[in-house]
């Protein structure tokens, strides 16, 4: 899950057209910016969440926060990007493939939020002192 979100955050990095020129970008545009360009700041700070978040659950650092932020943004990305009910021939298999893809990462991601990372994490190590229980509560 996590590795999909590293590697996409990077590729962001190295070429911000990506990001810039995507359909799901130029979409979310014209709900809030009436169809202006995406600024660069935004792209960036995109790649950024994306790429931090990534990291974040895998190493398991506040990996709950981590998972359930990336599962609301993956909410507005799937719809803004993947609206293959919009679409037909090749484009339309190709978005619906997309979005029952990103359903399952959203699923996945919500999961780890709801359960926490667990014993192989940073945050099971530095609440091992702190707290009995092998169950990390949502808020302290």
């Amino acid at each position: 899950m996590s590795a999909s979100m590293i590697f996409y955050g990077y590729l962001k990095f190295m070429d911000i057209s990506l990001f810039t020129s995507n359909y799901a970008t130029m979409r979310l545009m014209q709900f809030i910016g009436n169809g202006a360009p995406c600024p660069h700041w935004f792209a960036y700070a995109n790649a950024g969440f994306q790429l931090l978040t990534g990291l974040m659950v895998l190493l398991g650092f506040k990996g709950r926060w981590a998972a359930g932020a990336l599962a609301l943004w993956l909410i507005v990305l799937t719809y803004l990007g993947h609206p293959y009910w919009m679409m037909s021939g090749y484009e339309r298999l190709f978005n619906e493939s997309m979005f029952y893809r990103n359903l399952g990462l959203i699923a996945a991601f919500a999961m780890l939020f709801v359960t926490g990372c667990k014993r192989y994490s940073i945050d099971h190590f530095l609440n091992q002192n702190t707290q009995s229980s092998h169950i990390i509560p949502l808020i302290k």
